[in-house]
């Protein structure tokens, strides 16, 4: 295998950040820019804080083979180029240009070419016929059709499109050639789970008024396809220009690839559990904080039925100068709700593997390992958790209104549950029963 070397440009900054190489042996390796150090630039990753030291294969596998686009733009590339799907630099030659966030991977004579966008300048509207062909596409899971050129940089599943919001409430797509920032993610359900465009809407609805930081996303209709329109939170709009912010999800930053974003798929020293999740927390601006905020979005997602929260969902953002904050919530969905779902955790709760399986003791074991004192037990769960389960169950009747009575009915019954073993006292509303499915 022939060498190949990129230049790993960060998004407004005047040097390259590094240098991105793969051996002929096929490894991988990245070494940051005297210059870049030498300024005081910001760290790609936690996983590869700036030193004068070169990552080795391991460290930068992980980090840039998240960069990668899981959709038909690099199934593409693969076909077209003949390359591995573990070829992360030949790919990122391909694609680099087009990473996800504030990231460029660039041929080493190349300038950067990301920059900010303005709305008034650097986009061109979707016509309704070209935005009804995409959306239909992403939700029948086809190829998009071959006069639109794919929008979508966006780290994921083929199922998300990247756009822009105009000021008139039009959708728009970068100019060709511009590498302009976008301001919203389209996600498009399969025909299938069309309704999960409205469970994550009102998921998020109830992880706002349990006090939790979250960028509430907007279910809609385009023709006959449900989708969900989420506000970007690694952007910043302001007097009409975009720009991007820098984040990294907790995979990234663990340097784990996407592959050991669940505890089971991984090992001791190299998978996602709670020491890890803690490792990433308190490197951020305001650790005590970060892992109050990491504990309370836990039990909320155990009280919506998301045994999904793995590493990928779950991100920093470097937003000020200094170190990250624990970045606003993305992607709750109750997963218990699909007859697909394991009922398995993402990460082990005490020793707890399974919901179903879960204890009083398994959730005070979380608590110490998140660093509560056994003697402020009760301080935590009058102070915090009571009054999430409260302003839930205020929330709640919200879900029948909008036809989701079974969403409802498992929001009763995980509550019931959790109230039950951690020994609380709040009332929680009867609801029919509620079968967990699954496997």
């Amino acid at each position: 295998m022939a060498e190949d070397v990129l230049a790993v440009w960060m998004d407004g900054f005047p040097t390259p950040a590094g240098r991105l190489a793969r051996t002929a042996h096929g490894d991988t390796a990245f070494l940051y820019d005297a210059d870049y150090v030498a300024a005081g630039g910001a760290p790609l990753s936690l996983s590869l804080p700036v030193e004068d030291e070169a990552f080795g294969d391991v460290e930068t596998r992980a980090f840039f083979a998240n960069l990668l686009p899981e959709n038909t733009q690099l199934q593409r590339i693969m076909e077209r180029e003949a390359l591995a799907r573990d070829d992360v630099v030949g790919l990122l030659k391909h694609l680099g240009v087009d990473c996800a966030g504030s990231v460029s991977c660039l041929p080493l004579d190349m300038p950067p070419i990301k920059s900010p966008g303005v709305l008034a300048e650097d986009y061109e509207p979707l016509d309704d016929s070209s935005l009804l062909k995409i959306v239909k596409s992403l939700r029948d899971e086809r190829r998009l059709p071959t006069e639109v050129t794919d929008p979508s940089p966006v780290a994921g599943v083929q199922s998300k499109v990247a756009v822009t919001l105009l000021p008139n409430g039009a959708f728009a797509l970068p100019r060709y050639g511009s590498r302009v920032p976008t301001t919203h993610i389209l996600k498009v359900p399969a025909r299938r789970d069309a309704r999960d465009a409205r469970y994550e809407e009102a998921a998020a609805i109830l992880a706002s008024a349990a006090g939790l930081d979250v960028s509430v996303p907007t279910a809609i209709r385009i023709g006959d396809v449900d989708a969900l329109l989420i506000e970007r939170f690694d952007r910043h709009v302001a007097d009409g220009v975009v720009t991007r912010i820098h984040q990294e999800d907790f995979a990234q930053a663990l340097g784990l690839p996407s592959e050991l974003k669940y505890q089971r798929r991984g090992q001791p020293g190299r998978w996602f559990d709670v020491s890890a999740a803690i490792s990433v927390l308190d490197q951020t601006r305001d650790p005590a904080a970060s892992r109050l905020a990491f504990l309370r979005t836990t039990i909320f997602n155990l009280c919506i039925g998301n045994t999904d929260n793995h590493a990928k969902n779950h991100a920093i953002l470097y937003d000020a100068p200094g170190a990250p904050r624990f970045a606003p919530l993305y992607d709750l969905l109750p997963i218990r709700l699909s007859r697909h779902f394991t009922h398995e955790l993402a990460f082990q709760i005490g020793a707890a593997k399974h919901f179903d399986e879960m204890t009083g003791e398994d959730l005070n074991a979380f608590f110490v390992e998140m660093g509560v004192e056994e003697a402020d037990f009760d301080l935590l769960l009058e102070g915090e958790i009571t009054p999430m389960i409260v302003a839930l169950e205020k929330a709640s009747p919200r879900l029948k209104s909008a036809g989701l009575k079974s969403f409802n009915d498992l929001l009763g019954r995980e509550m019931e549950e959790l109230t039950e073993r951690l020994e609380l006292a709040t009332p929680v509303e009867a609801r029919d029963y509620f079968p967990a499915e699954g496997v």
